[in-house]
């Protein structure tokens, strides 16, 4: 099964130690930004084939706020056309933003206002200037309509203080959600303004006006092709084309993957290195060469539902700590993930490859890849539990809860059955659901109707994957859709941390280390939900036609399948020959 996963909502916070007042990087200079484009080259290369995910049929529709339905953000297109003000590689959590739309940014009154310094020269697609008043319309148009905005914060007020110049205002500080800001895609006003609610808007093949490389040059309903943008204000791509094609199953993807008719894809593919690198060693690859092939990009784990009518037992963190210490990673990893993803090392929840630094030596490699009964006894026991009938018991009640997770997503499903073989032979008393589809098990956990679920954390810097979790603020009542904290955690402790993290001097690399720890400790001690595994970013590439991509030798992007790693990759690509 694919899960590709489109990266739109990443209200996250800048990366620890960078100065964020001019933001610059080494990768800038592969863009080639000539704003005037006087250094444009011409395109050489060979149409680029890419399948992002399953698809019986594409639906006309290139509208940036909106994703499922639509072909752009379904497939992870969206940056081809409509491009973000900094690119973000979330590999690297002190990698400072990419410049892009935006040349630099400032904070100021207490980190409640940001300045954008715009490139100048650029253009829409259609020839029009792109201006400040395209950033100010863009951030006023997701504060009118909420609906549109994926994870940005909403603006208090926004000007323009002339043609390249963008102030944005915010009720309270906001620097650690800078990257959400950084990666709002941005949509002409002189387009836009007409369109009204623009979660309603279809966007036709001929209103896809937008900033980037390339065109929508052809649509129908088995096949889209884009082409190079002829006013694009940086360098021209060397990539004349990009198709994607309609391709309904995943086994028919991983067919013409290993033939070599598609040079781009994210599947979760069984048995990789034969049925795909072995076909073609030179030219088939992977992120890398060794297990687990593939970067880790997010922290599986077992999240626990507190507001459970059904599992009293999960608002005990004493409990929750013991089914973490129960679970078997390692079985986990290598009889479900087939060893793409390797067991969570840290009970703080970031990705240890990813914020090893960031990661207090408290914490690092506190969590045994195998089952620690003798912790699970000394836990439970000290907590007022008792062995009966093979059960832990207290006050007559044991520890009963159900595992859901969907049986399309068939390595989640296989985790979740061995979790509660495991549980179950430790004195635990659980059970696994089954028959549930992945689009009602989404659902279901976006309204709070699960006991435990497997599922990934979900942001592209280490303060956001911790905010989603422990963010109340962000969650709802049983039945409603939250937008983060999908365990309707509440600690008093974890939103003061969150704040104060939010309120620091974003240069102040000691201040926020401090916070990031506090937060770090309270998932470790609260375990709102227990890690599990460092879930793998699907990526697999052809190099036959195009070289570039990036890999652990070259990690410049993260590759898992989100559209604006799209636009960043395909820049960099360059023919072979």
């Amino acid at each position: 099964m694919t899960r590709s996963t489109t990266i739109r909502a990443m209200a996250v916070v800048a990366a620890l130690g960078l100065g964020l007042t001019a933001c610059s990087s080494s990768h800038s200079t592969a863009k080639g930004g000539s704003s005037s484009g006087s250094s444009n080259s011409s395109a050489t290369g060979k149409t680029l084939i890419v399948e992002d995910s399953d698809a019986t049929s594409f639906t006309e529709d290139f509208n940036p706020f909106v994703s499922g339905t639509d072909f752009s953000g379904s497939q992870n297109a969206n940056s081809l056309v409509y491009e973000p003000l900094f690119q973000i590689n979330s590999l690297n959590a002190n990698e400072a933003p990419i410049p892009w739309l935006a040349k630099s940014q400032t904070w100021s009154n207490g980190n409640r206002t940001l300045t954008l310094d715009l490139q100048p020269g650029a253009k829409w697609s259609d020839g029009q200037a792109f201006t400040a008043a395209d950033v100010v319309f863009t951030f006023n148009l997701m504060k009118q309509y909420p609906a549109a905005n994926a994870g940005a914060p909403i603006i208090t007020s926004a000007s323009q203080t002339d043609a390249t110049t963008a102030v944005l205002n915010f009720a309270t500080p906001q620097a650690a959600n800078q990257v959400a800001i950084d990666q709002q895609l941005i949509v002409p006003q002189h387009v836009w303004s007409s369109l009204g609610d623009p979660t309603k808007a279809v966007i036709t093949k001929a209103q896809a006006i937008g900033t980037g490389p390339f065109l929508v040059d052809q649509f129908s309903s088995q096949k889209v092709s884009y082409k190079v943008n002829p006013n694009y204000w940086g360098t021209k791509p060397a990539v004349p084309e990009i198709q994607f094609p309609a391709i309904a199953t995943n086994d028919a993807a991983q067919l013409q993957l290993s033939e070599g008719q598609i040079d781009l894809t994210g599947n979760n593919i069984p048995n990789v290195q034969n049925v795909f690198v072995a076909k073609d060693p030179q030219h088939n690859h992977l992120y890398q060469s060794t297990a687990p092939y593939y970067p880790a990009t997010n922290t599986v784990s077992l999240w626990f539902n507190q507001k459970s009518p059904s599992a009293p037992a999960l608002t005990d963190p004493k409990v929750r700590q013991a089914v973490s210490a129960a679970v078997d990673r390692q079985t986990l990893a290598s009889q479900c993930e087939t060893d793409y993803e390797a067991p969570a090392t840290s009970s703080g929840g970031l990705i240890a490859s990813v914020s090893a630094a960031l990661i207090p030596s408290s914490l690092t490699g506190d969590l045994k890849p195998g089952s620690d009964s003798a912790q699970v006894t000394e836990l439970l026991s000290g907590d007022g539990y008792k062995l009966v009938g093979g059960k832990w018991t207290k006050n007559g009640q044991t520890i009963k809860f159900s595992v859901l997770d969907p049986q399309d997503y068939n390595d989640y499903y296989c985790d979740a059955g061995d979790i509660v073989s495991q549980l179950n032979a430790l004195g635990f008393d659980t059970t696994q659901v089954t028959g549930v589809q992945s689009t009602a098990w989404a659902q279901d956990v976006a309204e709070g109707k699960f006991d435990a679920t497997v599922h990934w954390s979900t942001g592209a810097t280490p303060f956001q994957q911790l905010q989603n979790e422990l963010d109340s603020t962000q969650t709802a009542p049983i039945g409603q859709s939250a937008t983060v904290d999908f365990e309707r955690y509440s600690s008093p402790a974890a939103q003061q941390a969150l704040t104060t993290y939010e309120g620091e001097d974003p240069t102040d690399s000691a201040a926020l280390q401090t916070d990031l720890t506090a937060l770090q400790n309270i998932v470790s001690t609260e375990v709102p939900a227990a890690p599990l595994l460092y879930g793998a970013g699907w990526y697999q590439y052809n190099d036959a036609d195009y070289t570039g991509w990036p890999d652990s030798a070259h990690p410049y992007m993260n590759p898992n399948p989100n559209s604006q790693a799209y636009e960043y990759i395909i820049l960099q690509l360059k023919p072979t020959g």
